[in-house]
């Protein structure tokens, strides 16, 4: 088995507020066939609830990490604990990897009706890779928590050539 390290959610809370309320747009069809139907198009309509609410769920509870492959590591995403699809990152001239800190603001979706100023403010750990001056960054991935981009980069360096270095870019 590929070893492989699951750590945060990848959605933010808009999104997840979207997915919301698109899936419960779309449970109405399903929904009206069972109440509309008998029979055959009953099972029908119960059969894409069941389908709608199981890629829903999936989708909500979808996060990222990484993956180590025969070839390289791959940022990976996961649901319910099982890889759904993985996506290669770096370049040969990139080969120094280091985590910057970031603040950043969210606004939070329908809110700012209210309050149109409303935003979440919260700090961003991000992985980059650099060259070998610095002056070339490429981010990989970011996250909420500090901890998980440490877990993060300690898993590339083990399964890597990639050298971590402290952002310092010589523009000479």
């Amino acid at each position: 088995m590929r070893e492989r390290i699951i750590l945060e959610n990848t959605l933010n809370s808009n999104f997840r507020l979207y997915l919301y309320i698109f899936t419960l747009f779309t449970l109405v069809f399903p929904l009206a066939i069972i109440v509309m139907f008998n029979g055959f198009l009953r099972l029908v309509g119960v059969l894409g609830l069941v389908i709608i609410l199981f890629f829903a769920i999936s989708i909500w509870f979808l996060k990222k990490g990484f993956i180590k492959t025969e070839r390289s590591v791959e940022i990976g995403y996961f649901s319910w604990g099982y890889l759904i699809f993985s996506v290669g990152f770096g370049e040969k001239n990139e080969p120094i990897i280091s985590l910057l800190k970031f603040k950043k603001r969210e606004r939070a979706a329908f809110r700012s009706i209210a309050n149109p100023e409303f935003s979440e403010s919260f700090n961003s750990f991000s992985l980059y890779l650099l060259n070998a001056k610095h002056t070339k960054k490429t981010e990989i991935i970011s996250f909420k928590k500090e901890s998980n981009a440490e877990l993060a980069l300690e898993f590339i360096l083990k399964h890597t050539k990639y050298k971590r270095e402290i952002y310092s870019p010589d523009f000479s």
